[in-house]
Protein backbone atom coordinates (compact mmCIF):
# COMPACT_ATOMS: atom_id res chain seq x y z
CA UNK A 1 0.00 0.00 0.00
CA UNK A 2 1.51 3.47 -0.99
CA UNK A 3 1.25 6.70 1.73
CA UNK A 4 -1.39 7.89 -0.44
CA UNK A 5 -3.97 5.24 -0.23
CA UNK A 6 -6.47 4.71 2.53
CA UNK A 7 -8.05 1.34 3.84
CA UNK A 8 -11.13 0.36 1.72
CA UNK A 9 -13.10 0.72 4.50
CA UNK A 10 -12.78 3.54 7.82
CA UNK A 11 -15.28 3.71 10.47
CA UNK A 12 -16.42 7.41 10.74
CA UNK A 13 -14.21 8.51 13.70
CA UNK A 14 -14.37 11.88 15.44
CA UNK A 15 -12.40 14.59 14.55
CA UNK A 16 -9.39 14.10 16.84
CA UNK A 17 -8.75 10.69 14.88
CA UNK A 18 -8.93 11.59 11.45
CA UNK A 19 -6.45 14.64 12.23
CA UNK A 20 -4.44 11.96 13.78
CA UNK A 21 -4.81 9.89 10.66
CA UNK A 22 -4.04 12.65 8.27
CA UNK A 23 -0.76 13.24 10.31
CA UNK A 24 -0.05 9.61 10.05
CA UNK A 25 -0.71 9.68 6.49
CA UNK A 26 2.03 12.99 6.18
CA UNK A 27 4.55 11.55 8.27
CA UNK A 28 4.55 8.24 5.82
CA UNK A 29 4.84 10.29 3.10
CA UNK A 30 7.57 11.89 3.66
CA UNK A 31 9.46 9.28 5.27
CA UNK A 32 8.84 7.32 1.35
CA UNK A 33 10.05 11.02 -0.30
CA UNK A 34 13.04 11.15 1.80
CA UNK A 35 14.37 7.43 0.65
CA UNK A 36 13.25 7.36 -2.12
CA UNK A 37 15.46 10.88 -2.75
CA UNK A 38 18.14 9.13 -1.09
CA UNK A 39 18.00 6.62 -3.68
CA UNK A 40 18.25 8.41 -6.09
CA UNK A 41 21.13 10.62 -4.63
CA UNK A 42 23.03 7.15 -4.22
CA UNK A 43 22.42 6.17 -7.92
CA UNK A 44 23.71 9.57 -9.02
CA UNK A 45 26.39 9.75 -7.11
CA UNK A 46 27.29 5.97 -8.58
CA UNK A 47 26.91 7.10 -11.94
CA UNK A 48 29.37 10.02 -11.43
CA UNK A 49 32.22 8.08 -9.68
CA UNK A 50 34.68 7.74 -11.91
CA UNK A 51 35.72 3.75 -12.78
CA UNK A 52 38.77 2.54 -11.51
CA UNK A 53 39.87 1.83 -15.42
CA UNK A 54 39.53 5.12 -16.40
CA UNK A 55 42.76 6.73 -15.24
CA UNK A 56 45.27 3.90 -16.37
CA UNK A 57 43.44 3.82 -20.09
CA UNK A 58 43.64 7.58 -20.51
CA UNK A 59 47.12 7.70 -19.16
CA UNK A 60 48.02 4.96 -21.99
CA UNK A 61 46.04 6.47 -24.82
CA UNK A 62 48.29 10.23 -23.62
CA UNK A 63 51.62 8.31 -23.57
CA UNK A 64 50.83 6.64 -27.10
CA UNK A 65 49.74 10.08 -28.48
CA UNK A 66 52.67 11.69 -27.07
CA UNK A 67 55.11 8.79 -28.87
CA UNK A 68 53.25 8.98 -32.28
CA UNK A 69 53.99 12.85 -31.94
CA UNK A 70 57.57 12.66 -31.46
CA UNK A 71 58.26 10.09 -34.05
CA UNK A 72 56.48 11.65 -36.59
CA UNK A 73 57.98 14.81 -36.58
CA UNK A 74 58.03 16.85 -39.14
CA UNK A 75 61.26 17.64 -41.03
CA UNK A 76 62.38 20.99 -41.13
CA UNK A 77 62.09 22.52 -44.62
CA UNK A 78 65.51 23.50 -46.74
CA UNK A 79 66.16 27.01 -47.12
CA UNK A 80 65.81 28.30 -50.48
CA UNK A 81 67.96 31.15 -52.03
CA UNK A 82 66.19 33.03 -54.88
CA UNK A 83 68.19 35.04 -56.77
CA UNK A 84 66.33 38.18 -57.92
CA UNK A 85 67.64 40.63 -60.70
CA UNK A 86 69.41 43.65 -59.47
CA UNK A 87 66.73 46.00 -60.89
CA UNK A 88 62.99 44.56 -61.38
CA UNK A 89 61.43 45.37 -64.44
CA UNK A 90 59.61 48.66 -65.03
CA UNK A 91 56.16 48.90 -66.08
CA UNK A 92 55.69 50.97 -68.95
CA UNK A 93 54.57 54.40 -68.67
CA UNK A 94 51.09 55.34 -70.62
CA UNK A 95 49.40 58.25 -69.45
CA UNK A 96 46.17 57.31 -70.62
CA UNK A 97 45.82 53.51 -69.25
CA UNK A 98 46.89 55.29 -65.81
CA UNK A 99 43.88 57.43 -65.51
CA UNK A 100 41.23 56.63 -63.14
CA UNK A 101 38.51 56.17 -65.68
CA UNK A 102 35.78 54.69 -63.85
CA UNK A 103 36.02 57.92 -61.92
CA UNK A 104 36.11 59.72 -64.37
CA UNK A 105 32.92 58.19 -66.01
CA UNK A 106 31.20 60.19 -63.59
CA UNK A 107 32.32 63.43 -64.09
CA UNK A 108 31.35 62.92 -67.71
CA UNK A 109 27.50 61.64 -66.70
CA UNK A 110 26.08 64.58 -67.29
CA UNK A 111 27.45 65.20 -70.97
CA UNK A 112 26.27 61.12 -72.05
CA UNK A 113 23.08 61.50 -74.54
CA UNK A 114 20.09 61.62 -72.51
CA UNK A 115 18.79 57.95 -73.78
CA UNK A 116 22.00 56.61 -72.51
CA UNK A 117 21.29 58.42 -69.12
CA UNK A 118 17.42 57.18 -68.68
CA UNK A 119 18.94 53.77 -69.74
CA UNK A 120 22.01 53.19 -67.35
CA UNK A 121 22.92 54.03 -63.99
CA UNK A 122 25.99 55.85 -63.47
CA UNK A 123 27.47 52.81 -61.38
CA UNK A 124 26.23 50.23 -64.25
CA UNK A 125 28.15 53.04 -66.97
CA UNK A 126 31.52 52.85 -64.83
CA UNK A 127 31.32 49.16 -64.29
CA UNK A 128 30.94 48.99 -67.99
CA UNK A 129 34.31 51.26 -68.72
CA UNK A 130 36.06 49.70 -66.20
CA UNK A 131 35.57 46.49 -67.33
CA UNK A 132 35.93 47.37 -70.73
CA UNK A 133 39.51 48.88 -70.44
CA UNK A 134 40.55 46.31 -68.18
CA UNK A 135 40.10 43.63 -71.04
CA UNK A 136 41.45 45.98 -73.69
CA UNK A 137 44.77 46.97 -71.49
CA UNK A 138 45.31 42.89 -71.55
CA UNK A 139 45.34 42.51 -74.70
CA UNK A 140 46.80 45.67 -76.02
CA UNK A 141 49.55 46.22 -73.50
CA UNK A 142 53.06 46.30 -74.30
CA UNK A 143 55.64 43.62 -73.33
CA UNK A 144 58.49 44.25 -71.24
CA UNK A 145 61.85 43.10 -72.14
Amino acid sequence: MTPNQLPAALPVADLDTQIEQLERRLVAREAWIQSAAESLARRAQLAVTPKPWVLPVAGVGMVLWLGWRLWHRPVPARQVIVHAPAKPAERPIDGIADLPWAGLTALGWPLAPVAWQERLSPAAAATVVSTVLSIGRRLLRRRVR
